[in-house]
């Protein structure tokens, strides 16, 4: 009996406890998305959140700033093995890097730890996780903000400054369903934590996109040894 009880234990772990939180992306509804030929670097972003892990109690609710932990599975009634994935700075940078790499909006986006590995790249995205807050009180919003600066290279000009976030209260029905169980209460609060993140990185594509796309009538940037509309009709014309 022992040992079924370690097994069931073991397995149910394996289901839930050892499971952290991927982002994933949604994909794009629109392919034909405007394409900027710039190269982008997303340096990973300061903690601005404050300075604490959790405050509340048992009875009254709990606040927990996932920028610095998670949330404990006693908190969320589905027992000590289970726990929600913190979501610290980096994590929010690489993700933003990724999704707009994955984009295919821009000639490339690469993750760096810090300004000193900028190379070549035109544009700079670099900011703080400013808010990252994830409650259980009842009827108090959740919150999680990026505060963003986007730096044209190799001037610094500051081409675009700013808040994105989103704030608002979990569904009731979130974990609906699960009875209970650890791990798919954990799979349902994640995949909520994921809806937020793309909702604010789609904000902070759009944003982008609108600050470095050229202005109406403007002819557009080419891509390095991309013959121009004009040289292509002058060549299918023949002439020189």
């Amino acid at each position: 009996m022992k040992r079924l009880l370690i097994i069931f234990l073991s397995v149910s772990c394996l289901a839930g406890c050892s499971s952290g939180f991927v982002y994933q992306r949604k994909p794009d509804p629109v392919q034909d998305a405007l394409k900027l030929p710039v190269k982008v670097a997303v340096v990973v972003f300061e903690d601005g959140t404050g300075d604490f892990t959790s405050h509340g109690n048992i009875f009254s609710g709990y606040v927990f700033n996932l920028a610095k932990t998670g949330i404990n599975g006693v908190a969320l009634n589905t027992g000590a093995a289970f726990s929600v994935s913190p979501l610290p700075p980096a994590r929010w940078a690489k993700s933003l890097a990724d999704e707009m790499a994955a984009s295919g909006a821009f000639r490339s986006v690469k993750f760096m730890f810090g300004p000193s590995e900028v190379t070549d790249e035109d544009i700079v995205v670099e900011g703080a996780l400013t808010k990252a807050d994830f409650t259980t009180i009842k009827d108090k919003p959740d919150e999680f903000v990026l505060h963003l600066k986007v730096r044209r290279m190799p001037d610094n000009t500051v081409v675009r400054e700013g808040d994105v976030g989103r704030s608002g209260i979990r569904p009731s029905g979130l974990t609906s369903g699960c009875f209970g169980y650890g791990g798919c209460v954990i799979d349902r609060i994640h995949g909520y934590l994921n809806g937020v993140m793309q909702g604010i990185f789609a904000d902070t594509h759009l944003d982008l996109v609108r600050a470095l796309a050229p202005p109406p009538g403007e002819k557009k940037p080419d891509l390095p040894g991309q013959e121009s509309p004009e040289e292509v009709i002058k060549r299918i014309l023949g002439k020189p």
